[in-house]
């Protein structure tokens, strides 16, 4: 998440709205010298504006923190996602040429107000003429060369396609693997309690849904469901969602306005920073974990209405936030928090009911408890369980719950036969975390480095980009499915293989694993021995 603060509307004009090319690399240029400076990583600020960004040194962050600068001082608005994949300033100049300035805020007319008279039709007269023609296909193939330049390599390893599933095992691409990138953490996709509650739903209430949920998309399920996760979550209602995604965005863009702030952990999943974004108030950013940093922000949204929020398990690094003390600073400073319970929930405190248990807190110490159904529940969609005030507010305000179609019915009973088993079955949680404890001391005894991790998701380090995509094509050779992360999902300096720790997992199917990635580490050079 990047610290941002929207520029006001009558602001743009004062930005750089007319800027030619010449103008825009500079500033540009300018950005990426300041940064390199800021950071001690110029060695000189003579440089070829094709020259790699990448390779000067300009890191994930400083691609977020640069392309923020660069909306305050142009007035215009960018994609990050594009930005990532722009390797040069020219490049990144030739994009921001082609962006509008954002002149002011988009204006809604009133349902009530009165219609112009004149037509909206277009005459030809109205209709602009480009003043060149566009390639749009070859604009977008640009931005897909770090895509297809792994593919012509044969190390992409995205989307491998499962076309058999048998517990713990996967047939993907065509070869049978061992699943260690999964995050079903309790094992339960083929649970027969969550098949038959599948299929009797679809039996009963068919295969969709008849609209939104305010309008006809209601079920008794939904119903069902969302008094089952307020019981489980120990909270007074709960409101389901169609995805966690969407939970998180229609969630946060709805609790805080533009006049608010939005504070949130440097490592917060991508659906908080963009909840945090689509609000459009001023985002603050706290240091990983840190507790000081985060006292500080609070004390910079001293007497503004102020959100917190924060992932309980972070999903790249498996660590837990400090819960306890994000709790007691918020209520020192009057802030809401919201808790993203997504990799925790069926997987944290003993009876796996996630950290407000683990950290044995009081029902109401989190305000906004969000999780997800298609983790640990093996279903599908989001929810939020919270005081009754806040789940009414988000029924009546949160557009993607008002615009969504309901989640499929058969979706919300498979999470509530979850929850069941869950209830019935808690040595289920406590067999995750023996295999937990098994898999990650055994790798760090082989010599890997697990970073931060202390929960079912396990990073295996491996410095650089392509020890990551070896360890992973050597690995899916000899039968082991694990998933390469890197930049810009992760911070440049800091790829790895994204491991995950089942309760399904047998100790000899764990040990298979440990000897695939043993192999694969000595041979890339990643271990020793």
């Amino acid at each position: 998440m990047a610290n941002v603060k929207t520029v006001p509307a009558g602001e743009a004009s004062a930005h750089l709205t007319s800027a030619d090319a010449t103008s825009t690399h500079q500033l540009i240029r300018d950005k990426v010298v300041e940064w390199l400076r800021a950071e001690g990583r110029l060695t000189s600020d003579r440089f070829d504006d094709d020259a790699s960004l990448f390779e000067l040194g300009v890191d994930s962050l400083a691609v977020a923190t640069i392309a923020c600068e660069l909306e305050r001082a142009t007035g215009k608005k960018l994609n990050p996602d594009i930005v990532f994949d722009l390797q040069t300033i020219n490049e990144v100049a030739e994009y921001m040429d082609g962006l509008p300035v954002r002149s002011g805020p988009d204006v809604l007319r009133r349902v009530d107000a009165p219609v112009p008279t004149q037509s909206f039709a277009p005459t030809t007269s109205d209709i602009p003429v480009a003043a060149a023609p566009q390639d749009h296909h070859a604009y977008y193939a640009r931005l897909n060369r770090r895509v297809q330049a792994l593919k012509d390599e044969g190390l992409y390893f995205f989307e491998p396609e499962i076309s058999q599933h048998d517990g713990t095992w996967v047939v993907a691409d065509g070869v049978r693997m061992l699943m260690l990138g999964s995050y079903e953490y309790l094992g339960l996709l083929e649970h027969p309690h969550l098949q038959k509650a599948a299929i009797s739903t679809l039996e009963e209430f068919g295969t969709g849904h008849h609209g939104a949920r305010l309008l006809t998309g209601t079920t008794t399920i939904h119903k069902e469901l969302e008094a089952k996760l307020a019981a489980f979550m120990r909270a007074e209602d709960a409101i389901v969602f169609g995805s966690g995604y969407v939970t998180n965005l229609a969630t946060i863009s709805t609790l805080v306005d533009r006049d608010g702030v939005i504070i949130g952990d440097q490592w917060n999943h991508a659906s908080i920073v963009d909840g945090c974004r689509m609000a459009g108030a001023e985002m603050m950013v706290f240091e990983h974990n840190d507790m000081d940093s985060l006292a500080e922000k609070l004390e910079m949204a001293s007497g503004r209405r102020t959100l917190v929020v924060v992932d309980s398990v972070f999903s790249m690094d498996g660590d837990i936030i400090d819960l306890p003390m994000v709790v007691r600073l918020c209520r020192a400073h009057g802030a809401l928090l919201m808790v993203d319970e997504a990799h925790s929930l069926g997987v944290l405190g003993k009876t796996g009911r996630g950290a407000q248990e683990y950290f044995d807190l009081g029902p109401d110490d989190i305000d906004v408890k969000m999780g997800t159904l298609s983790k640990s529940l093996a279903s599908g969609g989001g929810f939020v369980a919270a005081r009754e005030e806040i789940t009414t507010y988000l029924r009546h305000h949160a557009r993607g719950y008002i615009f969504s179609g309901a989640l499929p019915v058969g979706q919300a009973s498979v999470a509530i036969a979850a929850l069941e088993v869950i209830e019935r079955e808690p040595e289920r949680v406590e067999r995750l975390w023996q295999n937990v404890e098994h898999y990650s001391t055994s790798l760090r005894q082989l010599g890997f480095d697990t970073a931060t991790s202390v929960t079912p998701i396990v990073p295996v380090m491996t410095k650089t980009d392509d020890i990551t995509l070896a360890m992973t094509r050597l690995c899916r050779e000899q039968g082991l499915l694990v998933v390469p992360v890197c930049f810009p999902a992760v911070p440049m300096n800091a790829p790895r293989l994204r491991t995950c720790v089942s309760a399904l997992h047998t100790k000899a199917e764990l040990d298979f694993a440990l000897e695939v990635l043993a192999r694969a580490g000595r041979e890339t050079g990643l271990i020793s021995g």
